[in-house]
């Protein structure tokens, strides 16, 4: 029998890039609603349950592609991988959107309260460096447990014989 394999790159692609997408865009309709510095439960709750359902979508299109199975590494590689090319997509917007499109948001959250006293005064530069490695850790950590969870939940795994 013949056993074929089915690259994790198209989907770490395709979902990663559709969840930085959707980030874009909840990003811009809270900065058009004035919600870009303010913290909510719901809000944060909608932000996991969006990271939860595109990552566990991806694993689950691959499995599906896959002939039913998949095992937990396959799926841990998808589900990390969505989450690096999203935080990619997510801050690179990011960075576009504090210093060309509206500066005035950067000087609003530095002067938020939202963050400590030291990282006020440290730059821009520095303000949007630390932003950037916190979204890299915190997105990559969800996107371990995501994927760990998920592909626990979904694992089918070929006969060996």
């Amino acid at each position: 029998m013949e056993e074929t394999t089915i690259s994790v790159k198209k989907y770490i692609l395709v979902y990663g890039s559709i969840l930085g997408l959707i980030w874009i865009i909840y990003g811009v309709l809270r900065h058009i609603t004035d919600n870009r510095t303010t913290s909510n439960w719901m809000l944060s709750m909608f932000e996991l349950f969006l990271h939860i359902g595109i990552t566990v979508f991806g694993i689950y299109k691959f499995k599906q592609k896959d002939n039913g199975f998949l095992s937990l590494w396959q799926a841990f590689k998808i589900g990390l991988g969505i989450a690096l090319v999203c935080i990619l997509v997510q801050l690179t917007w990011d960075i576009f959107f504090v210093k060309v499109i509206s500066p005035e948001t950067l000087i609003e959250a530095l002067n938020s309260g939202n963050e400590s006293a030291s990282s006020k005064s440290q730059g821009e530069n520095d303000y949007i460096f630390n932003r950037f490695l916190r979204g890299l850790i915190f997105n990559s950590t969800l996107g371990i447990l995501i994927s760990l969870l998920g592909g626990a939940i979904m694992q089918k795994n070929r006969d060996p014989f």
